[in-house]
């Protein structure tokens, strides 16, 4: 068994990552070690490297993409062309990380780069576990259209983006899906259920980190309301399946269904690839 455990926040943009990300770390997780500065949009810190993320984007312009891009992307490819990405992969990991036994590691972009990450990691001694908190797509929608100027078309298509690809991507490894409201209303129970399901070892009997926890998972961490008055049928059902995932167990029936619509969420990417980003 491995000695060292990656906790891998597997989430879209503004789908509660970082609090997630912020709570475990404040149980004990390490995180990384340059942490990205706080900001207006999220003023309890994001919990995510700024070195990661600015390699995250090199990445992404290197397969002609940016973080907008709802079409698929072509890891495989990039890495066939640029295969120095393993190596300074690698070496980001341990400058941020120093070789910590347990860390907790979050930025939305990973949705794409699991594959690659999962290598990195592996070669590097970690288990990896992953956990993804949902979001209502339009909740993560309202919140971009306020934060980005997004269209909500735009931004829903993101979300299926990164939620399709990371559920896929990730098959295969332990891993929770939570409800990010259930996890605001009950991080306790969550918690508890993330250290016995993903084989953790979190501290959650230490009652200053708990207060902390209570201190740093505040109401004003929600501010947006899903937009009912948008639904889509390929938006609902992969939600739909997904908290049933998080509440019931995942099941070959829901993840065949979640394979269908990203079979058909790629041919409508190919259709309109030329679409403005």
């Amino acid at each position: 068994m491995r000695d060292r455990t990656a906790i891998v926040v597997l989430g879209m943009h503004r789908s509660g990552t970082s609090s997630v990300a912020g709570a475990l770390s404040i149980l004990g997780a390490a995180s990384p070690r340059t942490l990205m500065p706080a900001a207006e949009d999220n003023p309890k810190g994001f919990w995510e490297s700024q070195v990661l993320m600015a390699f995250h984007d090199k990445l992404l312009e290197a397969g002609e993409s940016n973080w907008r891009d709802w079409r698929p992307f072509g890891l495989p490819g990039v890495l066939d062309r640029r295969p120095e990405f393993l190596l300074e992969a690698r070496e980001r990991l341990d400058e941020e990380f120093d070789g910590q036994e347990l860390i907790v590691f979050k930025d939305p972009r990973l949705c794409r780069f699991f594959p690659l990450w999962e290598q990195v990691l592996e070669d590097a001694g970690y288990r990896i576990v992953v956990v993804t908190p949902l979001r209502s797509p339009t909740e993560v929608a309202a919140s971009l259209m306020a934060r980005n100027a997004m269209s909500i078309e735009q931004a829903c298509r993101l979300w299926l983006r990164h939620v399709l690809s990371s559920e896929r991507a990730s098959r295969g490894r332990p891993r929770l899906f939570i409800e990010w409201s259930g996890f605001l209303q009950n991080w306790r129970g969550c918690t508890q259920r993330m250290q016995t399901s993903l084989e953790l070892d979190l501290d959650l009997d230490n009652a200053q980190r708990a207060r902390a926890v209570d201190e740093f998972l505040t109401v004003d961490l929600k501010r947006q309301s899903p937009i009912s008055s948008y639904s889509t049928e390929w938006i609902d059902a992969a939600f739909r399946i997904l908290v049933r995932m998080a509440q019931n167990g995942e099941t070959e029936e829901d993840r065949a269904q979640l394979d269908e619509l990203r079979w058909a969420f790629d041919q409508a990417c190919l259709v309109f690839a030329d679409a403005p980003l």
